[in-house]
């Protein structure tokens, strides 16, 4: 009786407080006031394990299930602070041992989290996050994203969401960020309406702040929640990610070298954004989508699967839902949406062949898709992944098609035809002579009379390959006014229509002149609402003004940093200074010599500042370089002999003695330095912008590295 009124005047308090909510706080539903009659058991009928579930997982759960049980019992009884502590963490230790068991673990872990809602304990977590001290709401906040299955995702975006939405608003404490990122990184996968909620709300926002943070927990979630959001939340919250910069604050993210799983989903992210016609020249601008092919292209699949495998997050890899989210990538005409979802599937291959679970790539239709890109992809990087896919299932690899179909021999169609699995037509082509040429202007009528295809649903299937054979083929042989790239810009599908309009005499400079029935008659292109977009971009194309890029234009800022200790930095830098006007050249990769060093010193004159970073040991490199090879030695020579305005950066840096740098470099150390502040990031920005903005770091009077202005703080480094 005791133990009830104790639950009974706790969820008064809980009404209580929810009552006095000031209007910073979002309003959390009244029926979270059930948390203390689910703690208290009433009258629900325990659910025993199911007969029909694998005899493993039922022994499992025979032997783990008890215990569960008992911890639960404990946490509804605990009489303060200690024991809620200690059975919370019996409850955690219980459920990440079940998430990392072999094969099993996804059953068995699924089976303890339903569990744990039936028992009260998902009600009597929000309970403690929105009521308890701090330690304790950390502790329950690390539990919760460890048990948001499906079915807890939906009971908290009934009930919880505010409870949640309500502790993201509390971003600088490092421990509660750690679990509320996770909690964010699995809601924002329940529903588009969740995300939109989330978002409204402020979820996002959160996510967002965390971004510019180094605690790699936060980051790591921070990545995993913004590709969520982008694969599950719509197109409508896709613009609202896009609204709120998203892409610029994954480029942080993916630039970032301490931790590749972190880059992985920052990837992930910006790929599917940029999938979005509707916004994809933003995410284009942002500069992120360029670094994902060169990430993909260092790893090694099998390796980083792995790594995975050793993850108590991670260790069951993804479910069949998830990685059909990464089928309309591989479908996509983006060469770096078609690259990271053959990576992200050729790890899960490698996991699911240890869970002997592969049949799920079928199930999911990614088998096809996987085959025409090793057939179609002119990415050697993502062909060869989803090679490895295809071997990891045990299916059959098929051959890469020649793309210069226009030039194919009769031989090739043959190919063509048996790997569509149109053999038994082969004869009949191989008699007619049919080339690539011919193929490409196949009618329907030909290929039903002259060809002994008489099925309609036959001619339907091979028109169906042989439009996607249209749209991958490569016309450079006899496009060269590039037509082809033109028509594939207003709509990948339209490269079909590519070698229709060469037949017909017509390039991109006569297109405007052309009218719609002659496109029908001519070109046969039946759809008229492709006609009419064609012609529409014809004329858009031929009336726009055309703007010249001329070098004088340049870029506002040059960044130069040491890759090893500062491109975390320069990352950030870059983002608040393009999100403050700023143009920004940040080099992606230190090239190799050649004509790429001669781009990047242009580039370092092209700029009208140069922003140093000096992070730890930033100049050493240097002290031992008499014949300026080092590249950050040789971008800070260029920019004092041209006279640019350099703004050195200075992060945990110590200046070193004048006499121990090469002599042309030396007059770098003149310039005042602004030391960088994590906690105070937008403070020490607005200095920096005060110096680009033409007051010289020469200026003494202009700032050093102290005297930094107060702000609020953003957040523990």
């Amino acid at each position: 009786m005791s133990m009830v009124l104790t639950l009974l005047v706790s969820v008064h308090r809980l009404c209580r407080l929810f009552a006095m909510s000031g209007a910073e706080r979002l309003a959390v539903p009244e029926c979270v006031s059930q948390a203390g009659c689910w703690a208290a058991g009433g009258s629900r009928e325990r659910r025993e394990v199911s007969p029909g579930v694998n005899s493993d997982v039922r022994a499992a759960l025979e032997r783990i299930l008890p215990a569960l049980r008992r911890s639960i019992a404990r946490a509804k009884q605990a009489a303060g602070p200690a024991e809620m502590g200690k059975a919370i963490a019996e409850i955690f230790q219980l459920v990440e041992e079940a998430w990392g068991m072999p094969t099993l673990g996804r059953d068995v872990a699924k089976a303890l989290c339903d569990a744990i809602r039936l028992e009260g304990g998902l009600d009597l977590l929000l309970n403690l996050l929105y009521t308890a001290e701090l330690e304790t709401k950390c502790q329950a906040g690390r539990l919760l994203e460890q048990i948001l299955v499906a079915e807890n995702r939906d009971r908290i975006a009934r009930i919880g969401l505010g409870v949640i939405l309500n502790l993201a608003k509390e971003r600088d404490v490092l421990q509660l960020a750690q679990s509320v990122s996770g909690i964010l990184e699995h809601m924002f996968k329940h529903t588009e309406e969740t995300c939109s909620q989330l978002i409204s709300d402020g979820g996002l926002d959160a996510i967002l702040y965390w971004c510019r943070w180094t605690d790699p927990v936060v980051l790591r979630h921070c990545a995993m929640a913004l590709a969520n959001c982008a694969m599950y939340g719509g197109q409508g919250n896709q613009r609202l990610m896009i609204k709120k910069k998203a892409a610029e604050w994954l480029f942080p993210l993916v630039f970032s070298r301490d931790d590749e799983f972190i880059r992985l989903h920052a990837c992930l992210a910006i790929t599917v954004l940029a999938t979005n016609k509707e916004i994809e020249k933003e995410v284009e601008r942002s500069g992120t989508l360029a670094l994902v092919e060169p990430f993909i292209a260092s790893l090694d699949p099998e390796q980083f699967a792995c790594d995975m495998l050793g993850s108590s997050d991670n260790s069951q890899g993804r479910t069949a839902e998830d990685l059909q989210r990464l089928v309309p990538l591989l479908d996509s005409s983006r060469l770096e949406a078609q690259c990271i979802a053959a990576f992200y599937l050729c790890t899960e291959a490698a996991i699911k062949a240890r869970q002997k679970k592969t049949k799920v790539f079928s199930e999911i239709g990614a088998t096809q898709s996987l085959k025409r890109v090793v057939c179609y992809s002119t990415s050697s990087t993502t062909s060869s992944l989803a090679k490895k896919v295809l071997r990891l299932i045990g299916e059959e690899v098929p051959r890469r098609i020649l793309p210069t179909v226009p030039n194919w021999k009769p031989c090739e169609v043959q190919t063509w035809l048996q790997q569509i699995g149109f053999t038994k037509f082969c004869p009949n082509f191989l008699e007619h002579q049919v080339d690539g040429d011919i193929l490409l202007r196949l009618t329907e009528e030909e290929l039903q009379e002259d060809l002994g295809m008489g099925s309609s649903i036959t001619r339907k299937r091979f028109f169906r390959e042989l439009t996607e054979l249209k749209t991958f083929a490569n016309y450079s042989t006899c496009d060269r006014s590039n037509l082809s790239d033109w028509l594939g810009g207003i709509d990948p599908m339209f490269r079909q229509y590519t070698y229709n309009l060469l037949t017909c005499g017509i390039n991109r400079n006569f297109l405007h002149r052309v009218t719609e029935q002659q496109l029908q008659e001519d070109c046969h292109i039946s759809t008229g609402f492709h006609r009419i977009r064609i012609l529409s971009a014809a004329r858009e194309t031929l009336y726009s003004p055309i703007t010249l890029q001329t070098a004088s234009n340049g870029t506002d800022v040059f960044i130069s940093y040491r890759r090893s200790s500062g491109s975390q930095l320069a990352s950030l830098l870059k983002v608040h200074l393009q999100l403050h006007g700023f143009s920004v050249f940040i080099d992606v990769e230190k090239l190799e010599a050649g004509k790429f060093e001669d781009k990047l010193i242009q580039s370092v004159l092209n700029a009208r500042n140069f922003v140093l970073v000096l992070s730890p040991h930033a100049l050493d490199k240097c002290m031992a370089d008499p014949e300026c090879k080092d590249w950050v030695h040789k971008e800070i020579v260029t920019a004092l002999n041209s006279g640019k305005n350099i703004v050195p950066v200075t992060d945990h840096f110590e200046w070193p003695d004048p006499e121990t740098l090469p002599k042309d470099m030396r007059a770098v150390l003149k310039f005042n330095g602004i030391k960088w502040s994590h906690e105070y990031q937008e403070a020490t920005i607005d200095k920096i912008i005060r110096f680009l903005q033409g007051r010289s770091s020469r200026d003494s009077s202009a700032g050093s590295d102290n005297g930094l202005d107060c702000s609020p703080p953003i957040g523990p480094t």
